[in-house]
């Protein structure tokens, strides 16, 4: 491929919300998009995002060649066995915990690593992995437990590859196609769950049972093959460090404050959570579904029968994909996925009833269709909440959350499975109705939350955030404390208190450690006194502040002034200190509820966790410092019994590779 090269971009602000164009003078309404529409394929105009979305569309259809032959694998090993639902459910549940595991580390490489050579790996990995297996399976030597292993190593891949491949989308296409290319890259996942399980059909045709399945496995890694191509001939130029150097353990902490504090992230992962848990019992059970709920019970025609139903969610899935131009163009997200949501509730209660396999594939294709909508939507409310500086580690959150689900899901309806009555029937339909009940949930959080802000980078300085300090100021190691003392108007205390939650908010979400809000003694002034108290973990955190503010922060900043006392020579006066970390308790304006206590809480122990991950390297880098500034190497000399030296010299050789 060419090589081209292309600066960062991030998503354009969505209009604000409320606005009307129609009612506008003059103002035309925006055309209607037919529902199948040929702007869905625009970013396949830009070469370099056509060449890697080609390779890696490859890749995931030899992805789903595995996903589909791992269940049946796991089936013909366990053959005979009462717990075979429940070991089927794990295969699932071992491909995505890594991802659960890992995308938050994955997320954070991918803001401070160079996402390319990050995807170069993981695709080495995968194929190496992929072949191995496949090899193994050949000559019989997998067991459930060995299976397992390597779905979960394969697992790994995926979670390292994930947040690196979605978060260079902005930097591939013109902002204006993001939301196209997001659809793009379901189209993809999609018409991979469809054409791999169907390649999958074809192998175990020709080639039955276990060898058939390895063989798959083999084509599974020779998909990764052009993508390794692509990326190793990709001249990207070095992608920059995160903002102002940000290191790996930094990088994961403000992601994980970020998105804690950020009532938009934090909307879509409930959202997420109550829709995958129930929606798992569809993938992670399709065997048994073949099985006991069509009837199919000769071996190979159950493999034939499961690989047919993966098919017909792909062919459903696509349909969804070139529909959702159109819906995108005459709703706003949260109803598109509160209407689907309850859709796909109704097909899998619908589905526990089905005994034949014509009326399952018309089911399977209807819960296709509203399959790929609504974790589309998810994925595309995530990129839009979320400013350019954070935009891989929320995407990894959203990751984590999104396979975390998928884990637990299957491991509940394996469980229920085995152990219930009706068996596949009864997870079918307690999985419908538990969707039905959870969207609920929608009124309370809705997804577009941030819709109509700009988070685009405000580019402001120091002062213009904490107006009279510079920056650079204060303690140069060890946490720090910004005190902003505010003399405010008494007719607007309310507001005053009001607005400051939410700067509360933004100054946390920005990666302040701890904030709060302290009255102060009016001394004999008639301005009410505040002082506010944002703790950083280090003056390089608080340097890093100007570069994480979006224009949205800075018009809610912007709204302090006007609620100050006018008649004071310094209505705000800001210093820099230095905080011992035990001194700076979390505390709010009001009591929090339950919730975002808990959350607060875990935010603590996590920051605690990576300061102490960060001590105790420091203190082991600073042992081994010590040791190579010795006075040299002295030669010792002992001697060893001769029947001892074996087992001496092997025991120096594992001390030599530890240290």
């Amino acid at each position: 491929m060419s090589s081209m090269s292309s600066g960062t971009t991030e998503p354009a602000p969505a209009a604000a919300a409320g606005q009307n164009v129609g009612t506008l003078p003059y103002a035309k309404a925006p055309p209607r998009t037919p529902l199948f529409s040929a702007d869905a394929w625009a970013p396949l105009k830009v070469e370099l995002f056509r060449s890697l979305y080609i390779a890696t569309s490859i890749a995931q259809i030899g992805t789903w060649v595995r996903e589909a032959g791992g269940p049946g694998l796991m089936k013909i090993l366990t053959e005979g066995q009462h717990d075979q639902p429940t070991m089927v459910g794990k295969v699932l549940v071992y491909s995505n915990l890594p991802i659960c595991l890992f995308s938050i580390l994955a997320g954070a490489l991918a803001d401070v690593l160079d996402r390319r050579k990050l995807l170069l790996g993981t695709q080495i990995w995968m194929l190496l992995v992929s072949a191995i297996l496949g090899l193994l399976t050949i000559g019989g030597h997998v067991s459930p437990f060995s299976l397992l292993a390597f779905t979960f190593l394969l697992g790994v891949g995926t979670a390292a590859s994930g947040p690196a491949l979605q978060a260079l989308l902005p930097e591939l296409v013109p902002r204006k196609d993001l939301p196209l290319a997001i659809n793009l890259n379901s189209v993809a996942l999609n018409v991979a769950r469809a054409l791999g399980p169907a390649l999958l059909i074809i192998v175990i045709k020709a080639v039955p049972g276990r060898v058939g399945i390895g063989i798959s496995f083999l084509l599974t890694a020779a998909s990764f093959i052009w993508a390794i191509w692509i990326l190793y001939s990709w001249k990207r130029p070095s992608q920059r460090a995160a903002v102002h150097g940000e290191e790996m353990w930094g990088a994961i902490r403000s992601g994980f404050l970020y998105n804690i504090n950020s009532p938009a992230n934090r909307a879509i992962l409930i959202r997420v959570m109550a829709f995958i848990i129930p929606a798992v019992v569809m993938w992670s059970q399709v065997p048994i579904i073949a099985k006991q709920q069509l009837g199919y019970y000769n071996e190979n025609a159950v493999e034939t029968a499961y690989a047919m139903l993966f098919a017909f969610v792909g062919m459903g899935a696509v349909f969804g994909v070139l529909i959702m131009p159109g819906l995108h163009a005459r709703f706003s997200i949260d109803p598109v996925v509160n209407v689907c949501t309850l859709f796909f509730a109704c097909g899998l209660m619908l589905l526990s009833f089905v005994h034949h396999m014509w009326l399952a594939a018309f089911i399977m294709i209807f819960l296709g269709i509203n399959w790929v909508i609504i974790p589309t939507n998810f994925n595309t409310a995530t990129q839009k909440s979320v400013p350019l500086w954070v935009k891989g580690r929320a995407i990894s959150f959203y990751l984590t959350v999104l396979f975390g689900s998928f884990a637990i899901g299957g491991a509940i309806w394996g469980r229920v499975t085995t152990h219930s009555h009706a068996g596949i029937s009864t997870s079918l339909f307690v999985g419908g109705l538990s969707m039905a009940v959870l969207l609920v949930l929608a009124i309370w959080f809705p997804l577009t939350i941030n819709e109509g802000l700009d988070l685009s980078a405000a580019n402001v300085t120091g002062p213009d955030i904490y107006p009279g300090i510079d920056p650079n100021s204060g303690p140069a190691a060890g946490p720090i404390d910004v005190h902003i003392d505010y003399h405010v108007d008494p007719a607007k205390g309310g507001d005053f208190l009001k607005l400051m939650h939410d700067v509360g908010r933004q100054r946390r979400r920005n990666g302040a450690a701890r904030w709060r809000l302290e009255p102060l003694p009016a001394g004999g002034q008639s301005a009410l006194r505040y002082r506010e108290v944002c703790q950083f973990h280090s003056s390089a955190e608080l340097n890093r502040q100007p570069a994480r503010m979006t224009r949205a922060d800075v018009q809610l900043l912007g709204g302090i002034r006007p609620l100050l006392h006018g008649a004071t020579e310094q209505p705000m006066r800001t210093a820099v200190v230095a905080s011992p970390r035990k001194a700076a308790a979390f505390s709010g304006l009001a009591p929090q509820p339950l919730s975002i206590w808990l959350l607060s809480r875990l935010a603590t122990s996590f920051e605690r966790t990576i300061d102490e991950a960060e001590a105790a390297a420091d203190r082991f880098a600073a042992m081994r410092r010590r040791e190579r500034k010795g006075p040299g190497h002295v030669r010792i000399s002992i001697e060893i019994p001769a029947s001892d030296k074996i087992e001496a010299l092997d025991h120096a050789r594992r001390t030599n590779a530890f240290l």
